[in-house]
């Protein structure tokens, strides 16, 4: 490796002890967009797990001190424009380190920023060992706090003569600036060199160390250049990656189209499916006039008084470092701290602009609440099976696609060999006879398409809803021949099939391991178009079989989780008027959706739909691949082997039809809305109440065994809603006690045993303190855009279930009210002496006593006529059962008598 000048094209490293970033920000700022800065590899963060730290243009990843508290630390800051994998951290309290893998000129080169405190000792082999752990090649930079000659330090201590003897046994060199880099205020220290970079990397690569001197701190930074180009990200594939000219799209659809195609087999479908989308790819990439990149940069411009200003700091930092005479000492610091002022001025001014031109209108406003209400995580790497660590994001696509297709597979077998049989005998009897369906016309195929939003993200296919709208006449005919050849031959398409997944982190989860991630699947366009369309004619044939009991209320028409509570709450408030209990049991089904059991789905679909539409289904659910995304990598496809396929129309109602048949008993009562469950009873006598619930349990854990359901009995719940003392005998599922408790979330409410409703409103209190806090920096000067954000972001947060909750005592839903008083107050910036009531009147805001009152108006209106029995009986002007009001306390049909 020798010393070259870099170019334009080079890797701009900055290495620099910060002694507590968090202080420097706005001088960060201004260096890394002066020098170009690529990377920066920071030394004492001071950085703690609440720390929250970023730079626009940049992805930061901390490694904090295994204490957590804010000294030492390390961090790296990365152009979020380069291609990176993050690497496991270090946090030992010798040692601090965050590692990142990139690409320099096709070659694999891990960077590293560190920092070891001075007080800990390090041997060789501790050493040895740390640089092991970066492969082959290796860019360590960071405050090692070890001096030796070699590198041009004044003395050497133990720590530098440990590294040493590492750096010479791995053969390892050492880059060092020229000049001294920590500048200690006390004139009895001696200026030194600490922060350094240890190095491996490959042959005749070029590189140029330099000292500089912004930003400051008690250390000046590093400069590094190394003579290659880092891969950068690649661009979001799209259909539209420009301005379309659809009319010339339309034109292009049009000539390669071709109507006279046969349809007669199961091939012909997919080669009519392949060439259809190959032809709308092609015509919209060459419809697409690309914009050309606006290389200004949307930094902040430095006025010429403050580059002035910079200027002189930096003469007098020389000057001080020069001559360490304590006047120069009080020029420089003096010029410092006037640079952090003017910064942090004009930083505040162009934020303060920035909220101001915020508006509705472009969706602007929208975008900054996303980004505010995000949860921001620093990239981190996942953990393999055996130990080791991904080191790329292909190699974290297929440790998330091998997981994912142990979760899409069914649960073990029943050990009832005859039910087995049952089913596999029912899906290989004959079909009747039966007349083909009705075709799909090109009209209802285009009012199919409209219905569907245009931002919906795109499937492995990238057609969207914006492109299918622009489709000509001709390719709206076409498309309609493969829909109708699909519902003749009940073939759906192979290509239709794959669902390119990407993973989102669960929050509160380890990000290093792959069960912490949710997959969301993303389906070919016209695979939902096709699901929909079949899906408003089988809807019909389910809703007069009437299927699907009256007690699922999930994924059905004017159905909600309020309903579902209510009939809850109101079997609570029956038991606690007439002394009864009300003993509930809440059963989490484990992964239900994604489990289901295709022979035993189609099975049901056999018994309950016309041949041609069964039939359809079993090729929809048959032969079903899924590949994971991660990053710019894809993973090798993998099949699906089980469940409803994720984020498709279908899945819902094929899921409701699924579990559409478990037991129910004359004693209890049941609450289903999707895959929650709840099994509840009013009784007096409490052995009564939890021997009628074991009976319920007992039925369902036969169900459940039979058609492959498996329920989480730790995750599951038994609550009792008394006012009594008396304890309730447990219950069991599968000869496992499902865990007592005295308050559940249901369906986003939280029941107390006495349901008083105050942890609930407790909880919601807690939110909404946090989601204020996190919405701070847009509370500008504009009332209005204030009073939205609360309308929009804030108050829907407490107004879920207010028709039930709000029932509570005054002394609860006081916490509500005062913290919308104090949110008033915040946007307005009315003085003391201006009530709260004014506030509300001015504002045009409803007190939440008038709210509750309001929103339960509305509610019962919508019960009168509905659909559903036990919906209207929630119409009642008292409790069902109509027991004697004894209690002193107030039920949720209080708030609008009839």
């Amino acid at each position: 490796m020798s010393n070259s000048p870099f170019t334009s094209q080079s890797l701009v490293i900055l290495l620099w002890n910060a002694n507590g970033l968090a202080n420097h920000r706005n001088e960060l700022i201004t260096t890394l967009n002066e020098k170009r800065i690529d990377l920066d590899l920071i030394s004492e963060t001071h950085f703690t797990s609440n720390t929250k730290f970023s730079i626009p243009g940049y992805t930061t990843i901390p490694a904090n001190h295994p204490d957590n508290t804010a000294h030492a630390g390390a961090a790296i800051l990365i152009r979020s424009l380069i291609q990176f994998t993050p690497l496991p951290s270090i946090n030992e309290d010798f040692l601090q380190a965050v590692a990142i893998n990139i690409k320099l000129n096709h070659t694999p080169i891990t960077m590293v920023a560190s920092y070891c405190p001075p007080k800990h000792k390090i041997t060789q082999t501790q050493f040895e060992n740390f640089f092991n752990s970066f492969g082959q090649y290796f860019v360590i930079g960071g405050d090692l706090n070890a001096k030796h000659h070699s590198w041009g330090c004044h003395t050497s201590n133990p720590k530098g003569k440990s590294l040493l003897k590492a750096i010479n046994n791995k053969q390892l060199s050492v880059l060092a600036p020229p000049n001294p880099t920590y500048w200690p205020s006390s004139l009895r220290k001696r200026p030194d060199i600490l922060d350094i970079f240890v190095v491996q990397v490959p042959p005749r690569l070029n590189h140029l160390v330099t000292n500089l001197l912004d930003p400051c701190s008690d250390h000046s930074p590093v400069l590094l250049c190394l003579d290659a180009s880092p891969y950068l990200q690649p661009g979001k594939p799209s259909l539209i990656n420009g301005v379309m000219d659809w009319e010339n799209f339309r034109d292009i659809i049009n000539q390669r189209i071709k109507l006279n195609i046969s349809l007669k087999c199961p091939s012909d479908i997919d080669d009519a499916v392949l060439n259809f989308t190959e032809i709308i790819q092609s015509a919209a990439w060459n419809s697409t006039v690309h914009r050309k990149k606006n290389d200004s940069s949307n930094h902040l411009l430095i006025p010429a008084h403050v580059r002035e200003l910079i200027t002189q700091k930096r003469r007098a930092r020389a000057r001080w470092q020069r001559t360490r005479l304590p006047s120069d000492k009080s020029i420089y610091n003096k010029l410092t701290w006037s640079l952090k002022r003017i910064l942090q001025h004009l930083r505040n001014e162009s934020f303060n602009n920035w909220i101001a031109s915020l508006t509705t209108r472009d969706n602007s406003l929208w975008r900054a609440t996303r980004n505010c209400l995000k949860q921001k995580s620093a990239p981190t790497s996942l953990k393999k099976s055996d130990g080791t660590w991904c080191k790329s994001d292909k190699e974290k696509a297929e440790l998330f696609c091998s997981h994912l297709s142990e979760v899409f597979k069914p649960h073990q077998p029943t050990s009832n060999v005859t039910f087995s049989e049952t089913i596999e005998n029912s899906l290989n009897s004959a079909l009747p006879l039966y007349l083909a369906p009705k075709p799909f016309s090109p009209g209802a195929v285009l009012r199919f398409i409209n219905t569907f939003p245009l931002k919906n993200s795109s499937g492995i296919d990238l057609i969207t809803a914006e492109v299918a709208r622009q489709l000509p006449k001709t390719a709206l005919i076409h498309l309609t021949h493969i829909l109708n050849s699909i519902l003749r031959l009940s073939y759906f398409p192979i290509q239709w099939k794959v669902s390119l997944t990407i993973l989102i982190p669960k929050p509160g989860k380890p990000p290093d391991t792959p069960s912490s991630y949710r997959p969301i699947s993303l389906l070919p366009f016209f695979a939902k178009l096709c699901e929909k369309m079949i899906l408003k004619r089988i809807s019909n044939i389910i809703n007069d079989k009437e299927i699907i009991p009256c007690t699922q209320f999930g994924f059905q028409d004017k159905h909600s989780t309020i309903h579902q509570v209510h009939r809850l709450t109101d079997s609570i408030a029956y038991s606690l008027e007439t002394k009864s209990h009300c003993s509930a049991v809440l059963l989490d089904v484990a992964q239900a959706f994604d489990r289901v059991w295709h022979p035993g789905l189609l099975h049901k679909l056999k018994i309950i739909l016309p041949p041609p539409y069964y039939l359809f289904f079993k090729s929809y659910l048959e032969d079903r691949f899924f590949a994971v995304k991660v990053g710019s990598e894809i993973s090798n496809l993998a099949p699906i082997l089980a469940g409803v396929p994720q984020g498709a129309i279908s899945s819902p109602i094929l899921f409701n039809i699924y579990t559409s048949d478990q037991p129910t008993t004359s004693q209890t009562s049941v609450a289903d809305f999707a895959d929650d469950k709840v099994i509840y009873i009013s009784e007096k006598n409490p052995f009564l109440a939890s021997q009628y619930l074991q009976n319920h349990l007992n039925l369902l854990s036969d169900w459940y065994s039979n058609w492959r359901i498996k329920i989480n009995n730790d995750k599951s719940s038994h609550i009792t809603f008394t006012l009594k003392q008396s304890t309730v005998p447990p219950v069991y599922l599968n000869n496992k006690v499902i865990p007592s408790s005295s308050n559940v979330k249901y369906l986003g409410l939280t029941l107390d045993k006495r349901l008083t409703w105050a942890l609930h409103i407790k909880q919601k209190r807690l939110l909404l303190n946090a989601r204020r806090r996190a919405l701070f920096p847009l509370i500008g000067r504009q009332a209005k855009t204030k009073l939205l954000l609360y309308k929009t972001l804030l108050k829907p947060i407490w107004l879920y279930g207010i028709q039930l909750w709000s029932a509570a005592k005054k002394s609860n839903t006081y916490k509500i009210q005062a913290f919308q008083s104090t949110s008033l107050r915040m946007i307005t910036g009315a003085p003391p002496y201006v009530s709260n009531h004014t506030l509300h009147s001015d504002l045009k805001i409803l007190t939440v006593h008038e709210e509750a009152k309001n929103a339960y108006r509305l509610f019962r209106a919508r019960l009168t006529n509905h659909s559903n029995l036990l919906i209207r009986a929630l119409n009642s002007n008292s409790i069902p059962g109509n027991p004697p009001r004894r209690l002193k306390r107030n039920w949720n049909r209080d708030n609008s008598p009839l």
